[in-house]
């Protein structure tokens, strides 16, 4: 009893403290805030939407089945029923958020068991590779080579620790052998799903951002001396901070791939949020622990073997990015707040 008092007591103290670092810090907090929500207008939206919707109306229609089925031989590799290559394909390679979100569609349909679906989310997690070869290859590095190289080596730990656990914990899904059905009740709830799950991943990042204001206007992570390892640390809680390393770190790749493999804080709160309370996420956390340190050892690797070819000697070249977005992201919000609108109007009718 005292004890959980104790942690009540230091969980409100703490919030007190963080609500008033943000009147304190203010003025950046404020600035901050609208360069992140300028990136998740300008890069977010854009880059996530299309895969969260196409990926959620493939496995309400049932189309997934046949691209699952051209994928056979991955699942021999990995140990997988053959229904879970479609969740495997969209989450290593369509953004973090988008492979939780095909196998909690497949729960709700009954495609899936809860405990196979906190399994196989662990398994379907990655980063997008323009991420990683633009952000992180060619703005710290100067080469997207070395971008891809760091991609590779996160869905190269994803198979192993798949090919590895899931013969330890079996993952079963339901196979119907339905038929595809398409119709535009599917098409509206998939765009409604998808606006409503990008809506909430906005919300955590524009949240996390405030965090690392804090932490750096505090100076609470100034006992890290290494910059670029400070940096690093930052990006334990949002990742697109790999982005803001600088000098080159080739020294740091197994530990930036560790890190892209476990995606930060803000990303794992965004998939809490797509799951809900459909599973739990313990199985996801341990997995992604053991992926990231695959994705590093494989990290180790490959730069041993094609470092002379993808890391160049010269300076890093400066990489300007001009998004300009904002009123096709516009154009797009408006299209799914009229879809929404006409799927309820035809309810009530």
């Amino acid at each position: 009893m005292i004890k959980r008092r104790l942690i009540s007591a230091t969980l409100a103290y703490a919030l007190t403290a963080y609500a008033a670092a943000l009147i304190i810090f203010s003025e950046q907090t404020v600035s901050d805030m609208q360069t992140a929500l300028a990136r998740c207008i300008n890069v977010m939206i854009p880059s996530l939407f299309a895969f969260m919707a196409i990926s959620d109306l493939m496995i309400r229609s049932g189309a997934y089945i046949f691209i699952s089925k051209l994928l056979t031989p991955l699942a021999w590799i990995t140990g997988l029923p053959k229904q879970a290559m479609f969740p495997l394909l969209m989450g290593n390679i369509g953004g973090y958020p988008v492979g939780t979100a095909v196998i909690c569609t497949m729960l709700d349909n009954g495609r899936i068991d809860k405990k196979s679906a906190a399994r196989l989310t662990g398994f379907c997690y990655n980063g997008g590779p323009a991420f990683f070869s633009g952000a992180v290859g060619l703005t710290v590095f100067g080469s997207a080579k070395v971008g891809l190289m760091i991609f590779a080596a996160m869905i190269a730990g994803n198979l192993l620790s798949a090919a590895i656990l899931s013969r330890i914990f079996k993952i079963h899904c339901e196979a119907r052998g339905e038929k595809f059905k398409l119709s535009g009740d599917m098409l509206a709830e998939s765009v409604d799903t998808a606006g409503r799950g990008l809506f909430k991943i906005c919300c955590m990042i524009l949240f996390f951002q405030t965090a690392i204001t804090i932490l750096r206007c505090s100076g609470a992570m100034n006992a890290i001396s290494d910059n670029e390892l400070r940096t690093l640390a930052y990006s334990l809680l949002e990742i697109s901070n790999l982005s803001a390393m600088d000098g080159l770190p080739y020294r740091l790749l197994p530990l930036i791939a560790a890190s892209g493999a476990l995606g930060g804080l803000c990303v794992m709160m965004q998939i809490k949020t797509i799951i809900g309370g459909r599973f739990n996420m313990l199985p996801f956390l341990g997995t992604r622990c053991i992926s990231a340190a695959f994705a590093g050892i494989f990290c180790m690797i490959f730069s041993k073997i094609f470092g002379e070819n993808y890391i160049a000697a010269a300076s890093k070249p400066v990489f300007i990015v001009n998004f300009n977005n904002f009123i096709p992201v516009v154009c797009l919000i408006m299209m799914i707040f009229l879809t929404v609108l006409k799927k309820r109007l035809a309810f009530s009718e």
